[in-house]
């Protein structure tokens, strides 16, 4: 079986999905499979078919890549890939969309708006009704791109800095607390739901650190087994509302005054290099890399695919 593992994406993402590809790689060649590393670009499906590819591991990301774009030229072409389908892909990656289905099925999220250029330029959006801090962001990025802190009026200019991606762009009530992200993917004899990690600060020295994302230190969690029970289950919810499929990763934020669970966003094609966030859970819970990166390729030939 010929494996194509494409990555690419905007210029912020474009080196750790070349990272991504290039560990999932490795992983797939340990099992055998014939593999083809290669670059998004735009002859990619005639390049796909030259090269006899039967299956996409798919790890472009953001806006243009991985949001929808390059899963429905495959899915135009009838070539098996991983994750989720166009349609999934598209609302994943529009946080505000995602937004309006946390609501629809009661999943816990920050409060939150949408901020229009010309309200911003007006200056007639209630920011003080709507409460300070909240972060204002570009709702088709990924990782921290596009993404401001807004902790008093002082600091309404930053927005600007957020139009520069998107319009609209959402702005959600910022949440004092513990960062946590659970990793969802279809094995052998089902649906896998990773046990919780944290992310701290890079800095941080306590507790037992698994790992180092570039941006978080990563520990195992500390939570209460009823309430890392709580956050499998809503990540299950979330998976299965946003019509998710093969993987995803949802991130959350947990109130450090009454440990009560917000859900931040869901991600389609969440980071797989080994030491990206849901890796490292996957160590942590003991599921070999190579085993895991093998069962996601096999889910590019089920369910929407027959």
């Amino acid at each position: 079986m010929t494996v194509s593992v494409v990555y690419g994406g905007t210029p912020e993402e474009c080196g750790p999905s070349k990272k991504n590809a290039e560990d999932i790689s490795e992983a797939l060649i340990s099992k055998g499979y014939n593999v083809i590393l290669m670059e998004f670009q735009k002859d990619i499906i005639h390049i796909l078919k030259e090269n006899g590819t039967d299956v996409v591991f798919l790890c472009v990301q953001g806006k243009g890549y991985g949001d929808g774009t390059f899963q429905g030229m495959l899915e135009a072409e009838g070539i098996p890939f991983t994750g989720s389908s166009m349609r999934a892909a598209s609302l994943i990656n529009d946080k505000i969309l995602c937004k309006m289905v946390f609501d629809h099925y009661n999943i816990r999220t920050p409060k939150w708006d949408i901020l229009i250029k010309r309200s911003y330029d007006w200056k007639s959006f209630p920011y003080d009704s709507f409460g300070y801090p909240f972060v204002a962001k570009a709702p088709t990025q990924g990782g921290s791109f596009g993404i401001e802190l807004i902790k008093s009026s002082d600091d309404l200019p930053l927005i600007e800095n957020v139009f520069k991606y998107d319009s609209p762009i959402l702005l959600e009530k910022y949440i004092d607390g513990y960062f946590y992200t659970i990793g969802i993917y279809e094995g052998k004899n089902g649906l896998v739901t990773l046990p919780p990690v944290e992310g701290v600060d890079i800095d941080h020295k306590e507790g037992e650190l698994i790992g180092f994302t570039g941006k978080y230190s990563i520990r195992k969690s500390n939570l209460s087994g009823e309430l890392e029970a709580t956050l499998k289950d809503i990540a299950k919810k979330v998976f299965k509302a946003t019509s998710s499929f093969g993987y995803g990763r949802v991130d959350f934020m947990i109130d450090k005054n009454d440990s009560t669970p917000y859900v931040l966003e869901t991600n389609a094609v969440p980071g797989l290099k080994r030491s990206s966030l849901m890796p490292l859970a996957a160590k942590g819970a003991g599921i070999v890399y190579e085993d895991m990166i093998e069962d996601i390729l096999k889910t590019a030939f089920k369910h929407r695919r027959k």
